[in-house]
């Protein structure tokens, strides 16, 4: 059986990634990297189809809906709409396409320093990540094999 070495990152911040994508890229893994809500819904429906797989997804939890170059103003609407925005797609792809854990792994990753975060993605069995690089790093070693 061929071991799928696509990752998905959905993050708006590519930069603070980078770091992440090379490593993941050293260990034998292609990553896609999107960067709004708009484009991760549609891969997650790409995978209920069965249209893409990827080995995990790695999705950061605060992020616009739509692309940038779509966003008319960084109002406190657009930041309460970002806010949560791993959180919905974690629940989307878990109850409303009924993604589990063996069709397709999700971690989060987060700078928000509140409850409400570690207690939805506790509900949904998604572990949690604190842009601690070294403590995703060790998550991904012991349940990302190295490729190639």
């Amino acid at each position: 059986m061929e071991l799928n070495n696509k990752i998905l990152i959905v993050d708006d911040q590519v930069g603070a990634v980078g770091w992440l994508e090379d490593w993941l890229e050293w260990r034998g893994y292609d990553v896609e990297i999107l960067t709004n809500e708009e484009d991760a819904r549609a891969a997650l429906n790409a995978v209920q189809k069965k249209e893409a797989a990827y080995a995990l997804a790695i999705l950061d939890v605060m992020l616009p809906s739509r692309p940038i170059k779509e966003i008319e103003a960084y109002d406190a609407a657009f930041f309460e709409s970002s806010m949560n925005t791993g959180i919905r797609l974690c629940t989307y792809a878990r109850e409303e396409l009924g993604l589990g854990e063996q069709q397709l792994p999700i971690v989060c990753l987060t700078a928000r320093q509140d409850d409400e975060v570690e207690i939805a993605l506790k509900a949904l069995g998604i572990p949690l990540f604190k842009r601690s690089n070294e403590e995703i790093r060790g998550f991904l070693v012991v349940h990302l094999p190295r490729l190639g």
